[in-house]
């Protein structure tokens, strides 16, 4: 069989080709995704034990190879800027969802019986894989040619989307002499390890059929002392024995020792005694040097063999990396049969705009399932309104909310279908996120430096074209201070960045910012039932404190009035006593707040007569 045509000199080369490197800025290609992002929205591991269960990635993945679930992984650290090519995966999932082609169904088998090529085709590059798990890629790659060959005309009639036919052919265009290297194998001797039988051919290594040679020519002189043995123990016919892995053994009955000469070298003796001669002995030992040296020829010809497969290891890794691709595919359009689920629209990037109607957490609706139902929300963000700030009380759903908007946003920039009953987007070029507790004590940082690190990053980083996703900013500090950084925070966001924002807050100050930039601001609350229909609209402190407080999870235009923070320590089980305390203590600090806003406002007013 001649060998297939090599596309390049070694694998050495493979530092060489460019296609291997990325530039260190990638922010050409894919949205901005910082790590403080990826763990704050879950996106690979929940954040109560750090498992896979309950991340994005959880709900997501429907892949069928573990090369295509570790591209899906790269496609959610790497969610798309371009909306042209989110439009091309998008078109690709919808004729796959659509479609009723009988290729997707080979597809999905073929690769469900897949091994993990990409990281067989890595352990052959370094020469690290066994013949057995040489075999295993071989033979798996030479089944998905044969597989997808016969397919082609199919694909080229029945599929429509351009970026599919050419993932398909192209692939088998790339595995076309696979089948070589796979002939070239004896698959027993492969499977066994057996490096001196384990090609069928091997004039292309002389040093090995060299060896063989001599190999054979040294067992032919044992053979030929045959005839001598047997007329010394005057027997009519003579054969070496093995016995437990010794070779070459002159195995004598008890009864014939008397013929044994004193030269032979015994090796053991029961029932019957064996020896060896002075002459075997010699080629003996001379047959175990040429078997070692040949099991180092087999050896350097494996490894001879391993680096002609290697001048094909570009194009072999991208016909898997495009099995990844067509997996990724399989399995978003698997993600997209769920009930309820769109496919976004996109809009040019010139236009801020981020509209999403009745959006769902797709990670909370996929926890709930069977047990109730996720009360979906709308989000309408774009150029003049750049701004939502969200009050309410504890637990009534807000930093759920934020962050199913900035997942619904991943999910529609990967090219995949959400969770909601419309959404317009143009694609944003970062996510940035702030929220959550955390300190880092061996470096010497506290929960609110943390915090405020992670602000300025935002504010170095952020775009106008960008969606952050601020938590409570401030409430590692003081009441006055954390109102006071969270204010100036979000108006610097607003004047300065000018970027698509949630900002979750319980400091109801900020809502009077909607008054100061009418139209780039709006204020929004989770609404909430406290106690009976009677107590809804309550003012008076006491009753709302001693009212059992119910959460509708849903959002509405306008500020909440207050955040209800006993009504959530009385469900969470804290001492009446406390909670009485507590809100008399609530009542003089806000007695006196409201003391000082009148002071400060009758000063500015005199202030400003004054000038």
């Amino acid at each position: 069989m001649n060998r297939p045509e090599k596309h390049s000199k070694s694998s050495e080369n493979f530092v060489y080709s460019t296609s291997n490197f990325s530039p260190l800025s990638t922010t050409s290609c894919y949205i901005n995704l910082p790590a403080t992002t990826i763990r704050n929205l879950e996106i690979f591991q929940n954040k109560s034990d750090f498992k896979e269960y309950g991340s994005l990635f959880w709900v997501l993945n429907r892949t069928r190879t573990k090369f295509g679930s570790r591209m899906l992984k790269n496609w959610l650290r790497q969610p798309l800027r371009d909306f042209r090519q989110i439009e091309e995966r998008q078109q690709v999932v919808t004729e796959v969802l659509h479609s009723d082609c009988m290729f997707f169904t080979k597809l999905a088998q073929l690769l469900c019986k897949l091994p993990d090529l990409q990281k067989g085709l890595c352990a052959a590059l370094h020469k690290k894989c066994s013949p057995s798990q040489f075999l295993a890629v071989v033979r798996a790659l030479n089944v998905v040619q044969e597989t997808l060959k016969p397919l082609i005309c199919t694909v080229e009639v029945e599929i429509q989307a351009s970026t599919l036919k050419t993932l398909v052919l192209e692939t088998v265009e790339l595995l076309g002499d696979v089948q070589f290297y796979l002939n070239s194998l004896d698959e027993k001797a492969a499977s066994e390890g057996d490096k001196t039988t384990l090609f069928k051919d091997f004039t292309s290594f002389p040093h090995v059929v060299e060896r063989k040679k001599e190999m054979s020519e040294v067992s032919n002189k044992l053979n030929s002392l045959r005839p001598t043995i047997a007329q010394l123990l005057h027997l009519s016919i003579f054969h070496f024995v093995t016995v437990s892995g010794q070779e070459y053994l002159i195995e004598v009955k008890n009864t014939n020792l008397s013929y044994v000469p004193r030269d032979w070298l015994k090796i053991r003796s029961k029932q019957v005694s064996r020896f060896r001669s002075p002459a075997v002995e010699s080629l003996l030992n001379q047959l175990q040097q040429v078997r070692e040296q040949l099991k180092f020829d087999c050896y350097q010809a494996w490894l001879q063999f391993l680096s002609d497969f290697n001048t094909n290891f570009y194009r072999f890794k991208k016909a898997v990396l495009n099995l990844a691709t067509l997996d990724c595919f399989l399995s978003l359009a698997e993600f997209a049969k769920q009930e309820k689920y769109c496919k976004p629209d996109l809009v040019d990037n010139f236009h801020q705009e981020l509209k999403i109607v009745d959006g769902r957490h797709p990670i909370i609706e996929k926890l709930l399932s069977g047990e109730g139902q996720y009360v979906p929300n709308d989000t309408f963000l774009n150029s003049e309104k750049r701004c939502m700030v969200i009050t309410g009380p504890n637990m009534g759903g807000k930093s759920s909310y934020i962050k199913q908007v900035a997942l619904i946003t991943i999910l529609a920039q990967i090219g995949s279908y959400v969770p909601a009953e419309s959404v317009t987007i143009s694609p944003v070029d970062g996510i940035f996120t702030r929220m959550g507790a955390a300190d880092n004590i061996e470096r010497g940082k506290s929960t609110f430096l943390v915090e405020m690190q992670e602000t300025v990053d935002i504010f170095k980083n952020a775009t106008d074209h960008s969606l952050v996703v601020l938590d409570e900013l401030g409430r590692g500090t003081s009441t006055y201070d954390g109102t006071a950084i969270a204010y100036a925070s979000l108006e610097y966001l607003l004047r300065e960045v000018k970027c698509l924002t949630l900002f979750v807050t319980h400091y109801l100050m900020l809502t009077e910012l909607q008054d100061r930039y009418p139209g780039n601001i709006t204020n929004h609350h989770m609404v909430y039932i406290v106690g009976d229909d009677d107590n809804i609209n309550s003012k008076d402190e006491s009753t709302v404190l001693h009212s059992c407080l119910t959460f509708l999870y849903k959002l509405e235009d306008g500020a909440a009035e207050r955040s209800f923070g006993l009504n959530v320590a009385r469900m969470a089980g804290m001492p009446e006593s406390v909670i009485k305390l507590a809100y008399y203590k609530s009542q003089q600090v806000e007695q006196e707040v409201k003391k000082r806003s009148a002071l400060r406002r009758e000063f500015v007013t005199l202030w400003n007569k004054i000038l």
